[in-house]
């Protein structure tokens, strides 16, 4: 009997212990349970400043080599694009900035499909780079950018000779500002520097490459002086819109030297400088604040016929008036002619019109397109395009419009203060448009 107690009294002293140790955990876990801070709702991560965004491209994979069919991969991103160009009816390129990266992409299919062709991510940009003054290509394979000095940096000069694959980068020997860019062929090209910039003066340097722009020679410097020799560069006084060569010897500089602007020419591959024809005031000139003009524009190979856009800008209507100035003659002499398409205010004042040649030309005033087939003379609406439309109302901001032929053109639009920018085309002369 003694040895059956002592069984009972083991088992019953079992069962104490188990309970004790439960009743421990079960306080615990309560105790857990009320100290523990209720889980927070998942949040996705808040960025530090708005997003960028764009329409959606799709674009060829880097193994494909930029070659596109129906068993080609691909993938699509959303980017926010900041310029572009059109090389031909079929071939385009298009870019932007981010995170310090230059993202420049080309289409040889009209937008279906695209190309990443970025330099390295190693060289960076600080701002965004505008065509004809950072970047530009002579046709889809040669093509040049300029990745300006910025603190510990230096001016280079990034080039590529087969349609953005692979980029050669040389040095350029000055470390001031770019003004402005041009190669008339994949060997001859000049690059314009100014520095001390003033609203309406600057001091200008200009190089030249006959190599590509592996290599780079000043060849005219206007603060070099001499009062016993003749002054044969372009003056201090004038910022520098715009530089054009319609050959390795003959070239245009446009530039703004306050009320009025000035056109130099060289004929002897920029040695020398002398004024061009001056902009005279006439009665559509009379009341203007200040008159600006862009670069010329010439739209056969021969370079003898071309144009420029010239505007009156009034301050205190806040407005510009276009009219044109145009050559038959390689630029020895300008036509003035009177547009007739009223003024422009508002963000997309600047935007001036747009020609494909001596006669036909485009002008988009709010959200209506105008084309002229008589130099300017006369204008026609064309009906309207419910995309653009639609599209303007969320992207307010014109950046810009080209025409490549009589049917195929772009246009940039923009919301700057959402970082937003879409691109469209048009392939029938600008009467519908859609999103590329």
């Amino acid at each position: 009997m003694k040895e059956v107690g002592r069984a009972l009294s083991y088992k019953h002293t079992g069962y104490r212990v188990l309970g004790a140790v439960i009743t421990v955990f079960l306080t615990l876990l309560i105790l857990s349970a009320c100290s523990s801070s209720p889980p927070e709702p998942s949040q996705p991560p808040q960025p530090t400043e708005a997003p960028e965004e764009g329409q959606t491209i799709t674009l060829i994979t880097p193994d494909a080599k930029n070659v596109n069919n129906e068993n080609t991969p691909k993938y699509q991103i959303q980017t926010r694009l900041t310029d572009f160009r059109l090389l031909n009816d079929s071939i385009g390129l298009a870019w932007g900035v981010t995170k310090n990266e230059l993202r420049i992409y080309m289409t040889k299919d009209n937008g279906e499909t695209w190309s990443n062709i970025s330099p390295s991510a190693n060289v960076q940009f600080l701002s965004n780079p505008v065509y004809g003054k950072d970047i530009l290509f002579t046709d889809p394979s040669n093509g040049w950018i300029i990745r300006s000095a910025s603190g510990l940096t230096e001016t280079v000069v990034l080039r590529t000779t087969d349609g953005g694959s692979t980029w050669k980068v040389s040095s350029f020997p000055d470390a001031n500002g770019i003004s402005s860019i041009y190669f008339n062929s994949p060997d001859y090209g000049w690059l314009m520097t100014s520095w001390d910039a003033k609203a309406t003066k600057e001091s200008k340097a200009l190089y030249a490459t006959s190599d590509g722009g592996a290599t780079w020679n000043l060849v005219m410097q206007n603060e070099q002086y001499n009062p016993n020799l003749p002054n044969n560069t372009i003056p201090i006084s004038g910022v520098v819109t715009g530089m054009v060569f319609k050959d390795i010897s003959h070239g245009f500089v446009t530039m703004q030297t306050g009320a009025l602007p000035k056109i130099y020419m060289t004929k002897d591959g920029a040695a020398t400088w002398n004024p061009g024809p001056e902009f005279l005031v006439n009665d559509q000139l009379r009341g203007c604040d200040k008159v600006i003009t862009g670069e010329p524009d010439f739209f056969d190979k021969g370079s003898l016929n071309g144009w420029m856009p010239v505007g009156c800008q009034v301050d205190k209507a806040g407005s510009i008036t276009y009219n044109g100035y145009f050559t038959a003659n390689g630029g020895e002499n300008w036509k003035f002619v009177s547009f007739g398409l009223g003024s422009l205010t508002g963000i997309n004042r600047h935007i001036p019109p747009t020609f494909l040649n001596s006669h036909v030309g485009w002008a988009l005033k709010q959200d209506v397109l105008y084309k002229t087939t008589n130099q300017g003379k006369t204008w026609t609406a064309l009906s309207a395009s419910s995309v653009l439309k639609s599209k303007l109302v969320d992207y307010p901001e014109i950046v810009k419009l080209q025409f490549i032929s009589s049917e195929v053109g772009w246009l940039l639009i923009e919301k700057k203060e959402d970082r937003k920018s879409i691109l469209l085309q048009t392939t029938n002369g600008g009467v519908s448009w859609r999103v590329m």
